[in-house]
């Protein structure tokens, strides 16, 4: 099947942008001087670039990719309408994955009242539970805990723009015309009352076991060949870090628009995860992000196994 897939990939695309981010200093994109925000279209003149913007979100784990076409302005916009519902839905994921924020691995906590909570320490995985809102279920003979918590709010399609977003941060300016409409629908303020009304906003998620298989964040985009072999979107976004990987296409591309009523065709990409032995244990998600109204209170479920537990009093929480 990987094979397959790799021979679809070569047929139908090339690479156009990679970053690997595991280099020792920080990659930046852009012009330091004379900046201008590709998202919004003004100048240092108009607005203002003292923040640092990143290229692909600090709860990836990126450090290094920093843009220096991102205004103020809009970075703290796709902060608040895109990047926190993707970091809303990834929240349990990520402590277990031990991925590292802006402030280090991120806590998860209920979203009750009385909060449980987890926090992963550098040997420990802490589980504080309240009465009422108990969130783990140790099975001894199996060696596992089972985490059931509830996600704080998303909204789905913020989910995809946030995607989309990063790759219209790392896509060649040579190409950014082809994108004007899908730089305004990710833009839009309130995602309920869109404009657009795409329907086909679906992504290729897999979850791969083992302490982070995807060491450092990294980040590519597929252009389509000249004579493609099948009906394929004009640009592709694959994301990896820790255990995770996600795919989309760029919807409203004009280069698409030959395509019109006909039906696009989209495989998973392979990653070099893929092409390890017993690669059947990846987890692959296909997560239909169409909805544009907040989704609350939806229940999560990870599995771990450990080595040995302890319990402390109930003050403190037990600790496995």
């Amino acid at each position: 099947m990987t094979q397959k897939r790799l021979k679809f990939l070569e047929e139908n695309y090339v690479p156009l942008v990679t970053y690997h981010l595991n280099e020792e200093g920080k990659i930046y994109l852009g012009k330091k001087d004379n900046k201008k925000c590709r998202f919004c279209g003004r100048t240092e003149a108009e607005t203002t670039f003292s923040n640092v913007a990143h290229a692909i979100p600090e709860f990836t784990g990126n450090k290094k990719l920093i843009s220096y076409y991102e205004c103020d302005e809009c970075n703290g916009n796709f902060s608040r309408l895109l990047e926190s519902h993707m970091a809303n839905y990834m929240n349990l994921w990520h402590t277990f994955s031990q991925v590292k924020g802006k402030k280090g691995i991120p806590s998860f906590k209920t979203i009750h009242e009385k909060k449980s909570r987890v926090d992963i320490g550098e040997t420990n995985v802490n589980v504080e539970e309240h009465e009422g809102d108990s969130i783990a279920t140790i099975d001894d003979v199996k060696k596992t805990i089972t985490f059931k918590a509830k996600r704080a709010s998303y909204v789905p399609i913020a989910i995809y723009k946030c995607l989309v977003k990063m790759a219209l941060t790392i896509i060649p300016e040579t190409e950014l015309d082809h994108f004007n409409t899908t730089l305004n629908w990710i833009n839009e303020a309130n995602h309920s009352t869109s404009a657009f009304d795409l329907k086909a906003l679906f992504a290729l998620m897999s979850i791969a076991p083992g302490a982070k298989p995807y060491p450092f964040t990294s980040c590519i985009l597929f252009k389509r060949k000249d004579n493609p072999t099948e009906n394929v979107p004009y640009m592709l976004f694959l994301l990896a870090y820790g255990n995770f990987s996600f795919q989309i296409y760029l919807p409203m591309c004009s280069e698409d628009k030959k395509y019109q009523g006909s039906t696009f065709e989209m495989v998973y990409i392979p990653t070099p995860i893929d092409m390890l032995q017993g690669t059947s244990i990846l987890m692959r998600k296909k997560l239909d992000l169409n909805g544009k109204l907040s989704v609350k209170e939806e229940e999560e479920t990870v599995v771990m196994q450990y080595e040995s537990k302890t319990g402390l009093p109930i003050s403190e929480g037990p600790t496995v």
